[in-house]
């Protein structure tokens, strides 16, 4: 689960101008960004209740959001059952369980102390989520073969980080389209963290809605036209639950269209030594925060060049066309809140909205780049802690529950009065740009009640 777990910090995060008018591709570019899957917290995370895992259904809705009519009719998958050969070769014979051989990687210092802690918790964890399943068949996951995969995939990680390119700490840490492809030589990291996510997913109560709107996506993008989703943000695994909902969901050809998406991330997932076997299994642009880029004074200078670095490759992605990107423009998960139990929805930043466009608009690219809201309701199956920010460290906590996805109609233009001049101009565009983050918000809200989000 890549989203900060696995998926770790999959960290599809918004990232925010102090001053969008101001931005540049410069190094010295003034971009800040929220972490998106790598919100990190040692807050303890409870497990859902069973009255909040109950099966949801779907209707048919307006503004061209509908039901799936691509939606196959039986599961087109099955539980892993026998630990696959492309993995099972990196797995010492040493008769050892997954418990002994962590804490004898402790002994040698091969992992830390922190290590083994996430990772017996984490498998304890998984394990019950999938005794507690109502589908037999999800029992039936080798998980224990899976926890011993990732636990050499981490122990690799702390003998030798993989620098995503560069061995410099704030180097080029974005990696190139389609990475995973690459990794795929050695390990094939992007099946892996599906084959770890599809055993918690609930199938057959799990939805997409907007299969129509998902149609015209995929033939934007075959048009050579770019597409970018404006999602909320729950789960740290969102982006491995939307390879999943996607492909299982809708088919193969829209299960590449998500393994094809470049996320937007907070540069955390890359160090994150239990989150990088997820992190290599998504293509990835990483931003630092505003908070992580003063944090070390001496190094803010190669921070601010890194995300200049970062937006001059996305707008190259779009100058190339085909690009299909997602981000969240709230800059973080959406969490439960104490006060109505419901996981509430965070509000979308306008300036994180404004800088997608300005990017796609200097690479000269606006005009064929297509916006378009996505609600997820994906909480459940990995919460996020009670409380943002913290270190690098957060404990994992999994359910088996059913997952929803809802894609909108485009988001319509926000026309200003072309007569305007000066301050006039000015202020019609700044009203303009938290117009258009309203309407994105509101459209992702709309459907997020429609897939029972608030229900979750």
């Amino acid at each position: 689960m890549f989203s900060r777990t696995l998926l770790a910090a999959a960290a599809c995060v918004a990232f925010l101008s102090e001053d969008a008018a101001a931005f540049s591709l410069s190094p010295a570019a003034r971009v800040a960004t929220s972490s998106f899957l790598a919100s990190t917290s040692q807050a303890p995370r409870t497990r859902v209740a069973p009255s909040l895992l109950s099966p949801l259904r779907m209707t048919a809705t307006e503004s061209g959001t509908s039901t799936n009519h691509l939606r196959p009719e039986t599961k087109p998958y099955s539980i892993i059952e026998k630990l696959p050969e492309e993995y099972a070769w990196i797995v010492p014979e040493d008769d050892l369980e997954v418990h002994e051989r962590i804490a004898k990687y402790v002994e040698d210092g091969d992992l830390v102390e922190t290590d083994k802690m996430i990772l017996v918790s984490w498998l304890d964890n998984f394990r019950e989520a999938l005794d507690n399943a109502p589908e037999k068949e999800a029992k039936k996951f080798v998980v224990e073969d899976y926890f011993s995969v990732l636990t050499e995939l981490i122990r690799k990680e702390r003998k030798r980080p993989h620098y995503f390119l560069d061995e410099s700490v704030t180097g080029t840490h974005y990696e190139p389209f389609n990475s995973h492809h690459a990794d795929t030589k050695f390990f094939d990291y992007q099946q892996f963290g599906c084959d770890v996510t599809r055993p918690l997913i609930d199938w057959e109560n799990s939805e997409v809605v907007g299969a129509a709107n998902l149609e015209r996506i995929k033939a934007q993008l075959d048009a050579g036209d770019n597409v970018v989703f404006c999602s909320n943000h729950q789960s740290e695994s969102d982006t491995h639950c939307m390879f999943t909902l996607m492909e299982d969901q809708l088919g193969k050809e829209y299960g590449d269209i998500a393994k094809n998406t470049v996320f937007i991330a907070g540069e955390r997932v890359l160090r994150d030594a239990i989150v990088v076997p997820f992190s290599r299994g998504c293509s990835l642009l990483t931003v630092y925060s505003k908070k992580h880029i003063d944090s070390e004074p001496d190094l803010k200078t190669a921070k601010m060049g890194h995300n200049g670095k970062t937006m001059k490759q996305l707008g190259q992605f779009f100058a190339k066309g085909g690009t299909c990107m997602w981000f969240a423009p709230s800059g973080g998960r959406d969490r439960r809140s104490d006060d109505t139990g419901r996981v509430e929805l965070s509000p979308f930043d306008p300036n994180a909205i404004e800088m997608i466009r300005q990017v796609a608009d200097k690479a000269g690219a606006l005009e064929k780049t297509h916006f378009y809201a996505m609600a997820l309701a994906t909480h459940n199956i990995f919460p996020p802690p009670a409380s943002v920010g913290g270190a690098l460290v957060e404990q994992r906590v999994v359910n088996y529950v059913p997952l929803r996805m809802a894609v909108s109609e485009e988001i319509p233009p926000i026309p200003i009065d072309e007569g305007l001049e000066g301050a006039e101009l000015r202020k019609a565009t700044k009203q303009s740009r938290v117009k258009r983050a309203e309407t994105v918000y509101n459209m992702m809200k709309e459907d997020y009640e429609r897939i029972k989000g608030y229900e979750q």
